[in-house]
């Protein structure tokens, strides 16, 4: 599974040198890998005319993002996550049994967002999937509306394994910080959190100076957190960088 996800980043550079058209619509099995290979970010959306969905893009920046798991789906950067189960035959994709968390969010548009995309996905679509240099994911629902996305990595896809799963609490403040090798500047202040099955937290480590970044975490001073995170091994890292990555999984609290 793991060889074939990262052969996948390869062999599009390959179709776009040699070819005009992207190669679409992978037989299933591949298809699944292909789909929980990248996040998939909405870089377009139109009606049965042809119309853009406006209502679709109230957040520059920060678009809709589906990301894919075994039978699993999820979709983020709305007001709430929605999350589900999806049923893929042929080219035709399905998804069912959504629920979302219930936080209200301050910018009604964000609701409203929440809402518009969880009624679209009440209706199948036909996908396609475009394995060129830059992935495309096209869902073309059954009601007329036509859905794009783009592909970005996975973590697992980029550092080419799963990641160990760590938890962190992150201090209020910042500290000035630096290394032999690695310049200055204002650096978390981290311990780690370890926890026993049950949930209960059984201990922490002494707090540090934590010179990485945090992928998808943007610290607010004074504002802690405590966080789950993946944490991989950069394969071949330069001298003078960091040989691990962190990447935000869920703020714990």
């Amino acid at each position: 599974m793991k060889r074939y996800l990262l052969s996948l980043l390869a062999i599009p550079l390959v179709l776009a040198g040699c070819a005009q058209t992207p190669s679409s619509n992978p037989p299933a099995s591949q298809a699944v890998d292909s789909l929980d290979a990248f996040h998939w970010q909405l870089t377009d959306a139109t009606d049965r005319g042809g119309k853009r969905l406006d209502y679709l893009f109230v957040q520059p920046g920060t678009p809709v993002q589906m990301d894919f798991k075994t039978n699993r789906f999820s979709v983020s950067n709305t007001c709430n996550v929605i999350n589900g189960t999806y049923l893929l035959t042929d080219n035709v994709i399905t998804f069912s049994n959504m629920m979302s968390t219930r936080m209200l969010c301050a910018n009604p548009q964000l609701n409203t967002l929440e809402q518009k995309v969880a009624s679209q996905l009440q209706n199948r679509a036909n996908i396609d999937l475009f394995l060129s240099a830059t992935p495309v994911m096209k869902l073309r629902f059954y009601d007329g509306n036509t859905l794009t996305f783009t592909g970005r990595p996975t973590a697992d896809v980029r550092y080419g394994g799963t990641g160990e799963t760590v938890f962190m609490e992150i201090a209020s403040n910042t500290v000035t910080c630096s290394s032999p090798t690695l310049p200055v500047k204002q650096c978390l202040q981290v311990r780690d959190v370890y926890y026993d099955n049950s949930g209960v937290i059984t201990g922490t480590s002494t707090w540090r100076a934590f010179y990485p970044n945090i992928e998808g975490y943007q610290h607010q001073e004074g504002v802690g957190h405590i966080l789950r995170l993946k944490r991989y091994n950069v394969p071949n890292a330069p001298a003078n960088t960091q040989n691990q990555a962190y990447i935000l999984d869920m703020i714990v609290q």
